[in-house]
């Protein structure tokens, strides 16, 4: 019987592992095959199970490869325990760049930034692994994997091959023994069960004797002397279940320490940046650790028998000796409130017939809200990992609790673009497919879209711009037909439309088209016979819009998401014209400049047409209310005299102004208007915005989508006469 160990060259836990598979009489002869991709690392990784076997006393056949699928060929059991990219640079990218853009972590090799771009590296190689069991190792071949991030690995594993395999770690084991020393308890009398995600599974029962034993934990949070393990009994005290995984890490799996600041890190004693210090340890200390691992200079010292789960599992299979053991299996509906397939940790009876998961049923809600926020993390990095997919990558950042909580998107997203390039230049990661520039879309089917927008040219009414614009192809071929159609739905002209690169400089022309003459009929410019690689907008200009007639006052309304917003009325008062403004904006906001805050946004024309010009009313807020009437660079209007009262929810205000203020002639009785407001709350139930009388976005282009306001003439009159 083969067992081939991938990743030979992690030669400490191999030791291990190999000791516990050698103790056991019946695994005493398996064919051991060593695997790793350092000759000097897997040269010492030989050399030590060689000794360790003589000094157990026993006789495996030891073999050592650099070659993966010759370790794999005819294996019965494939042990994995590589690590992608080593602590340089590997490591040190995970946690040196984030630290630039201010994300503080602890361990890096689960979820947060760190895991996901781990995961990221490692999930092709271990898929890799995978598929040569299915094409070389021996039939049913187990795969036992000890390499993080284990949930992301399991699953990507389950998804890309299908093959028989197990996460194993070691958390259950030594959280159950941690906690019995918290309790003083004998740890041969106590009994849990245990279920979740790995590294956030929870003991769902922690009994002595088979009594809960839980207000024995309990009891240690009122206990001042004691200081263990303080971010796992914080989230005990706030959830109820103790977590398998330690404090450390913990407290980069959710939002509510790292991120709080020093005081918060010094009081549940979390140690920022730990696992680049125990690396850096075992660089330090890899010779003196590589005599005792060879038993240079004495006898081999023989390890006790782990708590590792993977010799006991290989013993079980081939001896049908039944055994229960904690392994990361696909959720098959094992615990029910988590997603179907992804990876869960669960109990696992072991016997002849294989690993098989225990059904756990659902988790408390609390806890498997914890693992959730866990596990959309793990799906999204999986999906970048094997799709390819960029967008993916930002999606995970952007799902987990700790970056979450501590940066912008912004700078999630540059963090990542920094990370994935700082991979790709050490040959850690390969390319993503590309997504649309500054966006979380990828650009899949989008990507040689050209974009043609057709637009009205201010003051111009003899000609359309034909604007483009491809982010992939600086010089595109456009060809179609551009019609030009009334209101009513009659074709007015039609004439093609060729772009050629050699012919045209930048990015746009004008387009000769006869518009109707009278701006109140409306019309369309649509484009017909369009490649389906060119998106274009239409132009419409609906009907002009007409305020008032034969009356001295006319009466408008704005509406925000169909809800209405401002109620206008405009009085002729000779050189002057009154407005009132009833305004639903519930909690007015004043903005630096007097269109960011709560304001309309008036924009007057001559009724033969032009530019706009735009003046902005302002309210007041507070006891005393002194509205304003500024143009747009906040000077105030000549001559305006403005009121303001409380009306409703909202606001009311009257304002009497001189027509050649507004830039109209004195003796207009109609004019071009429209109207934008801009309301930071609707009403007591609705959030703001910004909408406008024409519907348009953007009064700036020109005044043919303004409403024509007429009003009677009248004779002389007081212009400050109140309404």
């Amino acid at each position: 019987m083969r067992i081939a160990l991938i990743g030979a060259g992690s030669v400490v836990f191999a030791k291990n592992l190999l000791s516990d598979i050698f103790q056991f009489p019946e695994l005493e002869n398996s064919e051991i095959c060593l695997m790793d991709i350092d000759p000097s690392r897997l040269k010492v990784a030989d050399k030590m199970a060689r000794r360790l076997a003589a000094a157990i006393g026993v006789s495996p056949v030891i073999r050592s490869t650099l070659d993966q699928r010759e370790a794999i060929r005819g294996a019965k059991y494939v042990i994995c325990t590589i690590q992608v990219g080593g602590y340089e640079p590997g490591t040190v990218i995970d946690f040196e760049i984030p630290k630039k853009y201010g994300l503080r972590q602890t361990i890096a090799d689960t979820i947060g930034v760190g895991g996901i771009f781990r995961g990221l590296r490692t999930i092709p190689v271990i898929n890799k692994i995978a598929r040569d069991i299915a094409d070389y190792g021996a039939p049913g071949c187990l795969l036992l994997n000890y390499t993080n991030p284990m949930a992301m690995i399991c699953w990507a594993v389950d998804k890309s091959v299908g093959i028989p395999h197990v996460g194993l770690c070691h958390s259950v084991q030594s959280t159950s023994k941690r906690l019995a020393a918290y309790a003083g308890l004998d740890y041969e009398e106590v009994t849990y069960l245990v279920a979740g995600v790995n590294h956030m599974a929870f003991f769902l029962k922690f009994a002595y004797k088979g009594r809960d034993a839980y207000p024995l934990l309990f009891r240690k949070l009122n206990d001042a002397e004691f200081g263990e393990d303080r971010v796992r009994f914080e989230m005990m005290r706030r959830c109820g279940y103790f977590v398998t995984e330690s404090s450390e890490h913990q407290s980069e799996y959710l939002p509510y320490f790292i991120h709080h600041g020093e005081k918060v890190v010094k009081q549940f004693d979390i140690p920022l940046d730990e696992y680049l210090r125990r690396c850096q340890g075992v660089i330090e200390t890899w010779e003196a650790t590589e005599k005792k691992l060879l038993g240079e200079g004495g006898s081999m010292e023989v390890p006790r028998r782990s708590h590792e789960y993977g010799s006991s599992i290989i013993h079980s299979c081939e001896t049908n000796c039944p055994r229960t053991i904690y392994g990361n299996v696909p959720n098959t509906g094992l615990i029910e409130n988590l997603p179907e397939r992804c990876c869960v940790e669960v109990p696992c009876l072991v016997d002849g017939q294989g690993v098989q998961p225990v059904h756990v049923g659902t988790l408390p809600p609390q806890l498997a809200m914890l693992c959730q926020s866990n596990v959309q993390v793990q799906s999204l990095a999986v999906e970048a990992a094997m799709t390819g997919k960029r967008e993916h990558v930002y999606h995970a950042v952007m799902a987990d609790p700790n970056a979450a909580s501590t940066l912008t998107l912004d700078a999630m997203w540059k963090m990542c673009d920094e990370l994935i390039e700082a991979h790709q230049q050490h040959g850690l990661l390969g390319d993503f497919e590309p997504v649309v520039r500054n966006t979380g879309r990828s650009s899949e089917g989008l990507e040689n879209i050209t974009l043609v927008w057709i637009e009205r040219v201010v003051n111009d009414s003899d000609h359309v711009r034909i604007r483009w614009e491809n982010p992939l192809a600086e010089n595109p071929e456009i060809e179609f037909s551009l019609v030009l159609i009334g209101w009513g739905g009659e074709v007015l002209q039609r004439q093609s439309v060729s772009v050629q690169p050699s012919v045209i400089d930048g990015n746009e022309l004008l387009v000769s088209l006869s518009f109707p003459e009278s701006p109140e009929e409306g019309f369309k410019v649509v484009a017909e016979e369009v490649a389906d690689s060119v998106l274009v907008v239409d132009l419409s200009v609906p009907p002009r819009r007409l305020i008032g007639g034969e009356e001295s006052e006319a009466r408008f309304c704005v509406e925000l998401d169909g809800t209405p917003a401002v109620s206008g009325w405009i009085e002729n008062r000779g050189e002057a014209l009154a407005l009132e403004f009833s305004v639903d904006d519930s909690n007015i906001l004043i903005g630096k400049l007097p269109w960011s805050g709560s304001s309309l946004e008036l924009f007057f024309a001559p009724a033969e047409g032009g530019s706009g010009f735009q003046v902005i009313l302002v309210p007041g807020k507070g006891e005393e209310l002194s509205p304003k009437l500024v143009d747009a660079q906040s000077h105030e209007i000549e001559g305006a005299e403005l009121e303001q009262e409380a009306a409703g929810s909202g606001y009311q205000v009257r304002v009497v102004v001189p027509k050649k203020s507004l830039k109209l002639s004195p003796d207009a009785d109609s004019f071009l208007l429209d109207c934008y407001v801009n309301i930071n709350a609707l009403g007591d139930a609705h959030s703001g915005g910004r909408s406008s009388l024409s519907g348009g976005f953007n009064a700036h282009l020109g005044a043919h989508e303004y409403s024509l306001v007429t009003l009677a003439a009248i004779d002389g009159g007081d212009p400050n006469t109140s309404r």
